[in-house]
């Protein structure tokens, strides 16, 4: 995921890509990498250099806040980069990993919401949503369930409201 963050007032850069349970974070052109240990709703813990990070993290629209060792961090996401090469022209969506399909969860014609959970993807014994990036209409439904789906194949597409 490319994006834009307001990261406590200041605008920055980011790049995150998540294989199974592997994330690689690109801040301003500063890499990191880490480990999912374990995530139980808004509760995870991260693996860095061999330090383990408890943290918390709460949604709300496109804000977001972090607790970690008694500290807030808040952010927002300013305005989605891009979604990859293939699918920026279109609006569509797509796996970042091999899985499969198991749940669809909206209609052709359906009214989403930013952050709605459009369809959901098992992968290494991993649930993955896939979620609207910005309002919409969806006006493509590309899988169903039972589908197996490969990274960078649109699944979905999603027109912005006009206003």
């Amino acid at each position: 995921m490319k994006a834009k963050l307001r990261i406590n007032g200041e605008e920055r850069d980011i790049d995150i890509i998540r294989q199974g349970d592997q994330l690689r974070i690109t801040i301003d052109g500063v890499t990191s990498e880490c480990r999912l240990v374990h995530s139980d709703g808004a509760l995870f813990v991260l693996e860095h250099d061999n330090r383990r990070l408890r943290a918390a993290g709460l949604a709300n629209g496109d804000k977001r806040h972090l607790w970690h060792n008694g500290h807030i961090f808040s952010y927002e996401r300013v305005q989605a980069a891009g979604r990859g090469a293939a699918d920026d022209a279109q609006g569509s969506l797509s796996a970042s990993i091999p899985a499969v399909v198991t749940q669809v969860l909206v209609q052709i014609g359906q009214r989403v919401a930013a952050g709605d959970k459009l369809i959901l993807l098992e992968s290494m014994k991993m649930m993955i949503p896939i979620v609207a990036p910005d309002d919409g209409v969806v006006t493509a439904l590309n899988c169903a369930a039972g589908d197996a789906v490969q990274p960078g194949v649109p699944l979905i597409e999603v027109a912005p409201l006009i206003d």
